[in-house]
């Protein structure tokens, strides 16, 4: 078993998507390890078996090395790092003595999702010039990241290394699954699992984990409202998560998209057009849940047991997707997409992804945190405010926004 160190926990949370080279503790002592932290949707690429490659290469005195994920075949996926611990260096040299490397895969929360190990075919006297007097320590990201760009575009293209190594990474779909249960502040246990066939599912329990910090008594999952004729006893899901304090209410509808269940693997533009109907569907059920709630209907938990949420204050309505980059039109989440839902609830409507809500979560506690008197809930809804004022700077409703504090 590996364990994320702190440094490297506080990294990943920090990071939407990365890789990063460790000589870890592992079985059998010190092991390679190639640590991959990716959206969940390439995640279930790489366990699938989609060809990756790692390349090595040298930009000056520092060394970069990079992982190519065929998500795509035109535009496959990359993540890349620099080399700037000894250990980095220490995990390569074990690779050259012919130690397999150990690949360890981590969702957007930084929780470990499935591990494999690979003996890689590695070019030893080229790699050994690689990381010859390389330079170690902190380094600049942004004044390297356009040549290291630049570097990779090309390797893909299938231009030549002068100054670099691309190893076929060897991957399969023996991948070894990890299992993880969080307990929510009601008490209730939530297990993770990457290979979990109920997609959807999945990922409303990532929605789960991220926000139900927020609030003392947790955040509520697939809260009901009746059904039918006044009366009777069938109910509906109201949305899959809510919060709710006195300030104000918050829903979240997940839209998941499958890929496990298909025949063979989907291109990223069939994922594009399904999110499109997924997106346009999550707005029409908030829009629907919040009328509802509005008109004073009773809400209960999946039990049938009543539960009492704040309905006066305008509702924030998030639909929550897998990535950004798979919305397709997104010329048509504009203001006037926006403002025909502000009309029909009242209410705020927000576009985010799983690494966008963690940041969302993520500035609300580092607000709370500066404050003896804000809650948490406090700062996700000022924050959420906020940034419904950007949506209408911006003129959409796909955009990413992060936090700066003026002191740091």
């Amino acid at each position: 078993m590996h364990i994320l160190s702190e440094n490297n926990r506080s990294e990943f949370l920090a990071t939407p998507q990365l890789i990063r080279l460790d000589y870890a503790n592992g079985q059998r002592g010190k092991e390679p390890t190639l640590l991959i932290k990716a959206s969940t949707v390439l995640l279930k690429y790489i366990v699938l078996g989609a060809k990756m490659q790692i390349v090595f290469v040298r930009v000056d005195k520092h060394l970069l090395y990079g992982l190519h994920v065929y998500d795509d075949p035109d535009y496959p996926a990359l993540l890349w790092s620099i080399c700037e611990r000894s250990e980095e260096i220490a995990a390569i040299s074990g690779l050259l003595r012919g130690e397999a490397c150990q690949f360890f895969l981590f969702n957007e929360l930084a929780v470990n999702a499935a591990w494999r190990a690979s003996a890689l075919d590695v070019p030893v006297a080229k790699v050994q010039s690689l990381i010859a007097d390389v330079d170690l320590g902190p380094v600049d990201y942004s004044e390297i990241s356009r040549r290291a760009s630049e570097i990779f575009r090309a390797i893909h293209k299938g231009d030549s290394l002068k100054k670099g190594v691309t190893l076929d990474a060897k991957n399969s779909t023996d991948w070894t699954p990890s299992r993880t249960t969080y307990i929510t502040n009601q008490a209730q246990a939530s297990t993770l699992e990457l290979f979990d066939k109920d997609e959807g599912g999945h990922q409303e329990k990532i929605g789960l984990w991220l926000t139900d910090s927020l609030h003392p008594d947790g955040a509520h999952q697939s809260l009901q409202i009746p059904s039918g004729k006044a009366g009777g006893k069938q109910r509906r899901e109201l949305t899959d998560i809510t919060l709710s304090y006195e300030g104000g209410s918050i829903f979240i509808e997940s839209k998941a998209i499958s890929i496990f269940s298909r025949a063979e693997l989907p291109n990223r533009e069939k994922l594009k057009h399904d999110v499109t109907g997924h997106i346009n569907k999550a707005v029409s059920q908030l829009r629907g849940g919040i009328r509802k709630v509005k008109a004073g209907v009773p809400i209960m938990d999946k039990n049938g047991n009543p539960v009492e949420i704040e309905r006066t204050h305008p509702v924030h309505a998030i639909v929550l997707i897998p990535e950004f980059d798979l919305v397709e039109d997104r010329e048509v989440y504009n203001l006037k997409f926006v403002a025909e839902f502000v009309q029909a609830t009242g209410g705020y409507l927000h576009l985010v992804d799983i690494s966008e809500l963690l940041r969302i979560v993520q500035a609300a506690e580092m607000i709370s945190a500066r404050s003896n008197s804000v809650t948490p809930m406090m700062a996700f809804d000022y924050y959420l405010i906020e940034r419904a004022k950007k949506c209408r700077a911006a003129g959409t409703l796909c955009f990413g926004m992060l936090l700066r504090f003026a002191e740091e």
